[in-house]
C-alpha cells in the first residue's frame, strides 16, 4: 500500500526552520508560511500543498516514502557490475558505491545477504558504500575500511557515525543532533573538542548516510 512518510518531512520542516526561521525557510521553499506551519504543527496538509514542500526541498515523492533526489543514490539507481547469477539465487544482493568516491570504474558492489539487510531493518534502496579516506575514527573504522551507509537516516540526539561531504571531501565522524538546527561532529580522538554547528552553517554540510556496517580494510594508493 503506498506510505508518505510525513514524519521525514516534517523532521526536515522543523530542522529548516531552525536554520532559517520560518519566514527565510518559507521563502527559500518558494511557499507561504502557513503551509510550513502547518506541516510543522502537524495539522492536515493536501496533498496538493505537500508536493509544493517536496518539490521545493529537492525531494522526490516514492511509493515507500520520500528520497532525495540529489544526494545518495542506492540500490536501483546506479549501474552496477553483474555479481553474478550464483549470488543472487543465493540471496544476496549488490550495494554499489556511493557516487562521491567515483569508484564506480575501479570497485565491485559489495553484495549482501538478503536475510541479513531484513534482519537489520534495512532497505537495499536506500544503501550505497564509502570507503574510509582517514584514520579520524580508527582503530575503530581504519582508513581503507568499507563503510555500508544508509542515506534515509538523518542525525538525532543518539551519536552514531555518519558519512558526510565536507567541501567536497569524504568524511566520517559522529554526528548528534541536539535540537532541530543544530548538529555536534565529534571523531574518536578525546583530545579534540566536539563541533558545534548551527544555523546557515549547516547547509554547507551534506550528510550523505549513517554507518550501519564496516568491513576489512581495502588498499588505497
Amino acid at each position: 500500500m503506498p506510505r508518505f512518510d510525513l514524519d521525514t518531512l516534517r523532521q526536515r520542516a522543523e530542522e529548516g526552520i531552525a536554520r532559517h526561521g520560518l519566514r527565510g525557510y518559507a521563502r527559500k521553499l518558494g511557499v507561504d508560511m502557513g503551509l510550513l506551519r502547518s506541516l510543522r504543527d502537524g495539522r492536515d496538509v493536501q496533498t496538493t500543498k505537500l508536493q509544493r514542500i517536496v518539490d521545493g526541498m529537492g525531494l522526490e515523492l516514492r511509493l515507500e516514502g520520500l528520497r532525495k533526489t540529489a544526494g545518495a543514490p542506492g540500490f536501483g539507481e546506479t549501474e552496477m557490475t553483474d555479481a553474478g547469477p550464483e549470488a543472487l539465487r543465493s540471496g544476496y544482493l549488490p550495494i554499489p558505491f556511493h557516487p562521491s568516491q567515483r569508484a564506480y570504474g575501479a570497485s565491485a558492489p559489495v553484495a549482501f545477504a538478503r536475510s541479513w539487510l531484513e534482519d537489520h531493518g534495512l532497505s537495499p534502496e536506500s544503501l550505497s558504500c564509502v570507503m574510509a579516506a582517514d584514520d579520524d575514527l580508527a582503530p575503530s573504522i581504519p582508513r581503507g575500511a568499507i563503510c555500508l551507509i544508509e542515506s534515509t537516516a538523518r542525525p538525532s540526539d543518539r551519536q552514531a557515525i555518519f558519512a558526510r561531504l565536507e567541501n567536497g571531501v569524504l568524511v566520517l565522524s559522529y554526528l548528534s543532533r541536539p535540537k532541530p538546527g543544530v548538529i555536534v561532529i565529534s571523531g574518536s580522538d578525546p583530545k579534540r573538542p566536539p563541533e558545534l554547528r548551527s544555523g546557515p552553517d549547516l547547509d554547507n554540510l551534506v550528510i550523505l548516510g549513517r554507518v550501519v556496517w564496516w568491513g576489512q580494510s581495502a588498499t588505497l594508493p
